[in-house]
């Protein structure tokens, strides 16, 4: 979509959130090769995103806007050095760093109620594996391959998981980062047996998801769920938002009534932060954000052990995105879940993430706690990602 936009050298290009799916690495080269255009050609460029980085970093002239309003505008070093609305600095706060780790992250209603406090001023979380940690999952060399059709009667393999290995405690998180490609969420599928595993072992409480019968892996669905990436392809259209909630209740017996199922169902809808009223309307009705609560209610409706988030706020403003965030976390210490957060926004992944995996190529290339591979990475492919992270103005 990029390169149509840019093959007939317009003066003007309309920049529509271009970089949010993308990784760290590939979106470096995406804005370069925009930068190398527009002084090629003098082009104009309005870029509309919620990577309030990205814009510190490209733009010469910044607008806030909220609610279809005008907050504020002026100079990316003006807006992000010295933001005059209190929407904007609420923004500027909201986004997780990459060298504070509060125990929540503000949202916009703390500042725009007055009650909103700078993050260094909160206390500050402590992560990290610890040798009394419960592990409840396993994985050892952990394989999958595709076969892919060459010419006529030939075929090739193409190995998109190699090898890979982990541990992931109780109540803890795991952090799986790379470039798009990478494997990341080839491994998540993998493990929830959505894609048949090649190779390799996945020992939960004894036991191995990859080797085991469908008719016994039955028994272990309800335990390991997953909130896909996209909020708007994961829901069912033409169910309401109960319908939505009240379906896996049933398939897996869970509560002895429908009138049991329903209660927990709206307590469920109200702990994600949606309106009771959210039980019967439909999922064109809601946001990304709130399509995201759903999709986190619709899992919890199992009462998972192991929660798989595969790019599960990518898609989210900055304020949303801490919402969620912090619902995730809220949740993780009320249920003891352990999650496999993966994602390519590592600034996201060093707030939430325990340990961190970085994947290349399908392969692991470093795993270690989040705090010392932020601050001393050791493979150059992680060096290399994280000088890719824009810091903004």
């Amino acid at each position: 979509m990029i390169a149509m936009a840019i093959a007939c050298e317009p003066k003007l290009l309309i920049a529509d959130e271009p970089t949010t799916a993308l990784d760290v690495t590939i979106q470096k080269q995406i804005m370069e090769l925009i930068a190398r255009l527009q002084k090629k050609h003098r082009m104009a460029v309005l870029f509309i995103t919620h990577d309030l980085g990205l814009v510190g970093e490209i733009a010469d002239r910044v607008v806030v806007m909220r609610h279809g309003e005008v907050r504020e505008e002026g100079t990316a070093a003006q807006v992000f050095g010295a933001p005059r609305d209190l929407y904007t600095r609420a923004l500027l706060h909201c986004r997780p760093k990459l060298d504070e780790r509060p125990v929540r992250l503000p949202v916009i209603d703390d500042f725009m109620n007055g009650e909103g406090a700078l993050p260094n001023a909160l206390p500050q979380r402590t992560r990290g594996y610890t040798p009394d940690d419960e592990n409840l999952l396993v994985v050892k060399n952990l394989r999958k391959s595709f076969w892919l059709r060459e010419g006529l009667f030939g075929k090739r393999e193409f190995r998109a998981v190699k090898d890979v290995s982990f541990n992931l405690p109780r109540g803890k998180t795991l952090g799986v980062v790379g470039e798009s490609g990478s494997g990341k969420t080839t491994v998540g599928l993998t493990l929830l047996r959505l894609h048949r595993a090649t190779g390799g072992s996945a020992m939960f409480e004894g036991r191995d998801l990859v080797s085991m019968p469908d008719r016994e892996y039955q028994a272990y669905k309800r335990r390991i769920q997953i909130i896909f990436q996209n909020p708007y392809a994961s829901l069912n259209p033409r169910f309401t938002v109960g319908q939505i909630l009240l379906e896996p209740m049933r398939i897996h017996g869970i509560g002895a009534s429908d009138h049991e199922r329903t209660k927990t169902v709206q307590t469920l809808l109200e702990r994600v932060g949606l309106p009771a009223a959210a039980y019967h309307r439909y999922p064109h009705e809601f946001s990304g954000g709130q399509r995201q609560r759903i999709a986190i209610a619709r899992c919890l409706t199992m009462k998972p052990e192991i929660l798989v988030c595969d790019e599960s706020v990518s898609a989210l403003d900055v304020s949303v995105q801490a919402q969620v965030l912090n619902l995730l976390q809220d949740l993780q210490d009320e249920y003891k879940m352990s999650y496999i957060f993966i994602s390519h926004d590592l600034s996201v992944v060093r707030y939430i993430a325990d340990q961190v995996m970085v994947m290349h190529h399908g392969s692991v290339v470093e795993i270690g706690d989040s705090d010392e591979l932020y601050r001393n990475p050791q493979h150059d492919y992680t060096k290399t990602l994280l000088a890719a992270i824009p810091r903004g103005a």
